[in-house]
């Protein structure tokens, strides 16, 4: 796998320009975002399609993979006494027969998850960290045959403190992108439809981990129709939306009503004395409620719904109905 960062520094190692940053900069000239079809996100650290995976893909008419390349997390540097921007949990593409038979019928979205610590340690450094994530994300693509790039997509979990340094990452991301015609989405949380939006192309609104993860009296802290609502009457983000719903569970552990940790399989894990699983999977019926709200409030989506995300061992908790009913748009 190419490496695009040093040990001591976020630092590209392959040729190529870096966007310059001003002090003041436009808003970046919108490209034309694509076609409406079916959408799922990959989330794992390896990228690998079963047979049952492709099936699934095909049964559903899915046309586009919002693909997780790797994450952006903050390590601290001894040599500078402060936290740097590195990368973290690259995924490897395994067997590249696979990459490019997906390539060929399915478009693949370039996705990066970016920590808030991480964009807290790009203050001050928003052109050189934009540059390289591009760069990084440009790279992996052509190398594992990902097929023509159309939009590439961050992840971060941006508030009001760091809305600032968020924007300018975008912003300069979009320029050097949209000389390749390439669009860039951000994902929206709950919270920030309330904020203005980055200056991207268009969001991902995220309908899941809705609730109070750690608290012990949450009731479902993947999706709950209670949490989602007060959010829609509080829109300002005004780029186009497309809305991600969950179909996976886990458990919350807790010991003596304090968080303790996520339980992958909930079901052969240990309890000792003291210790509670809250089981939290969302049914067909609770996505499409907050379905049907959301698009009462917001509107169809601009695109895509979008599932979260392709895994069989979780995927079997839904019939192909109901994954057809959360995909379809009325």
């Amino acid at each position: 796998m190419i490496s695009f960062f040093r040990k001591s520094a976020f630092a590209v190692l392959l040729t190529g320009n870096l966007v310059a940053c001003g002090a003041r900069q436009p808003q970046p000239q919108k490209v034309e975002t694509h076609a409406i079809c079916n959408a799922i996100y990959y989330w794992r650290t390896t990228f690998e399609l079963t047979a049952v995976d492709e099936s699934f893909l095909q049964r559903h008419n899915i046309k586009r993979i919002y693909l997780r390349m790797f994450d952006v997390a903050a390590e601290f540097n001894p040599d500078t006494d402060s936290y740097e921007a590195v990368p973290i949990a690259t995924t490897r593409f395994l067997p590249d027969e696979f990459t490019m038979q997906v390539s060929k019928d399915i478009e693949i979205v370039p996705t990066v998850y970016i920590t808030l610590d991480a964009l807290r340690a790009m203050q001050g450094d928003e052109a050189k960290y934009a540059g390289l994530i591009v760069e990084r994300l440009r790279a992996m693509a052509s190398y594992n045959n990902c097929g023509k790039i159309r939009e590439m997509q961050f992840d971060c979990d941006w508030t009001a403190s760091t809305r600032a340094s968020y924007a300018k990452v975008c912003r300069i991301a979009c320029k050097s992108l949209h000389t390749d015609s390439i669009a860039l989405s951000t994902t929206i949380r709950l919270h920030q439809l309330a904020e203005d939006a980055p200056p991207v192309d268009c969001g991902v609104l995220m309908l899941y981990n809705t609730g109070a993860l750690k608290n012990p009296d949450t009731r479902n802290s993947i999706l709950d129709i209670d949490d989602v609502r007060p959010y829609l009457h509080k829109r300002k983000c005004d780029i186009p939306l497309d809305y991600a719903y969950p179909t996976f569970g886990w458990g919350v552990k807790f010991h003596d009503g304090k968080f303790q940790r996520i339980v992958t399989h909930p079901e052969t894990e240990l309890l000792g004395e003291g210790d509670t699983i809250r089981i939290e999977r969302p049914t067909a019926d609770d996505v499409l409620a907050v379905k049907t709200l959301v698009e009462k409030e917001l509107g169809i989506p601009s695109r895509c719904n979008i599932l979260y995300h392709l895994d069989k061992e979780q995927l079997k908790y839904y019939t192909d109905n109901e994954i057809a009913e959360i995909y379809a748009r009325r």
